[in-house]
């Protein structure tokens, strides 16, 4: 064999090795490129899996939502219709003709015993003015309605009488109190 014969062959078998290297170097590649895929893949399952599942409980919550804000007002209308049924339950102490519903800041303003009284059925020292609150299950009393009701334990009613006038220059209403 001669030396030309030693080197192509030499310079062969460093091809081999280099090409063998390469097309290694190849697959090693392609399987981490697969395995990327793969975990990309899966990745992704897992995101929409748990979009969907945000989805689903976005929805629960919102029917709950829903529900909760249906109940509420549906307890808000009972509560403003048992206000406005309170003087015909059947043992409310006091005439329904005598009642004045007003429903805020306070429910009622009962004139107790004034029909009767206008009759001559009973002495005026029986008429009452009251303000009643109609309040069910847990419900308190407002700020507003604990301020008024400080104000009547106070003494703090008056009675006034006002008379619509005409202002004889301008022709405009004015009220004047007389009392």
């Amino acid at each position: 064999m001669s030396v030309t014969n030693i080197l192509i062959i030499a310079v062969m078998a460093v091809l081999a090795l280099f090409i063998y290297w390469l097309m290694k170097r190849n697959f090693e590649q392609s399987i981490t490129i697969q395995s990327l895929e793969q975990e990309i893949a899966k990745l992704s399952n897992q995101q929409l899996e748990r979009e969907m599942t945000f989805q689903r409980q976005l929805e629960i919550e919102i029917k709950q939502a829903k529900k909760r804000s249906n109940d509420a007002q549906r307890n808000v209308l009972k509560g403003q219709i048992g206000e406005q049924f309170t003087p015909f339950i059947t043992d409310f102490p006091y005439n329904p003709a005598d009642c004045r519903f007003f429903g805020e800041p306070i429910d009622y303003l009962i004139f107790h015993n004034l029909h009767d009284c206008s009759e001559g059925s009973v002495a005026i020292e029986e008429v009452k003015i009251i303000f009643a609150e109609v309040k069910t299950g847990k419900a308190k009393l407002s700020p507003r309605q604990k301020i008024l009701r400080q104000v009547i334990a106070n003494g703090q009613v008056e009675f006034k009488e006002l008379r619509i006038q005409v202002d004889e220059e301008t022709q405009n209403p004015l009220v004047v109190t007389v009392n």
